[in-house]
């Protein structure tokens, strides 16, 4: 598969992350870990002895946005290959346009499964690969009644219908199930919490995403919530996601996920310092 029309210059490359809108703290590291690899390999001299050039757009969390600028990189800056996205709407929006001109998208996002195309590499863990484990863990350590919110969109849903087979399968019970506009004000959020404490489970599983999940957190302890006895478990909030709430309103929750800057291991240590 050739990256450009002829044989000389840089090969270019689609970069699609977010660095304004709802999604843009989580996709802003997507982004920069994108270049920094970018970066690596042509210190290395590039790929057949050529450098990679990347061309890169913002959607600004916004799936129409997401297809128009991937029809713009395939028609128009002539790429072939193309890195990006991170909800699962906006990977659903662009795939249908690599798919048409044939090219390769690379997404690193974990997902809910269900979809294969040829034209797609998955490198994002999928349920099998962390929600599974995560059900165990909570099941074992917390209790098994569920309380499930979620951002209205396919991962949110997608992930708790089978999130919630697994704690049918340990025996568990979801007491309720609540969903809230990606971009969500604070009575969203009171909604939930009058909802939760009506229910009283004994773990929240959220997948709200973006800036929601701040206020999720900030709503949680303004509540009066305690984390040991009745913690949110999360497949979604990440480092990107803690740096915005603050440290007070992150400990206690639980998240999981294929990799943390904390890691020690060498080739973990090396990555974080050159991020």
């Amino acid at each position: 598969m050739a990256l450009v029309d002829d044989n000389s210059g840089p090969w270019r490359v689609g970069v699609l992350f977010s660095q304004s809108g709802v999604t843009s703290a989580i996709e802003r590291t997507q982004l920069n870990g994108t270049l920094l690899a970018i970066e690596q390999i042509n210190a290395g001299g590039g790929v057949l002895g050529r450098p990679i050039e990347p061309v890169t757009y913002d959607p600004a969390s916004d799936p129409k946005k997401f297809r128009a600028f991937a029809e713009r990189l395939f028609q128009v800056d002539r790429i072939r290959l193309l890195f990006g996205c991170y909800m699962s709407s906006t990977r659903k929006a662009v795939l249908p346009v690599v798919e048409a001109h044939r090219g390769l998208l690379f997404y690193p996002t974990l997902y809910e499964g269900f979809e294969y195309s040829r034209h797609c590499i998955y490198t994002g863990a999928a349920p099998n690969q962390n929600l599974l484990q995560l059900a165990r863990f909570l099941l074992s350590a917390y209790g098994n009644r569920f309380f499930f919110i979620g951002s209205n969109y396919i991962y949110p849903y997608e992930s708790n219908r089978v999130m919630g087979d697994f704690v049918s399968q340990g025996e568990g019970k979801v007491l309720d199930e609540i969903y809230v506009p990606l971009y969500p004000d604070p009575k969203d959020f009171e909604r939930v919490i009058s909802r939760i404490k009506k229910t009283s489970p004994d773990v929240i599983f959220s997948t709200v995403v973006g800036s929601g999940t701040a206020q999720l957190h900030d709503a949680y302890r303004a509540a009066g919530f305690d984390p040991t006895r009745m913690p949110i478990a999360s497949l979604t909030t990440s480092e990107a996601e803690v740096a915005e709430m603050g440290a007070e309103a992150a400990e206690g929750h639980v998240t999981a996920a294929p990799f943390f800057e904390t890691l020690s291991t060498s080739a973990a240590r090396h990555f974080v310092a050159s991020f």
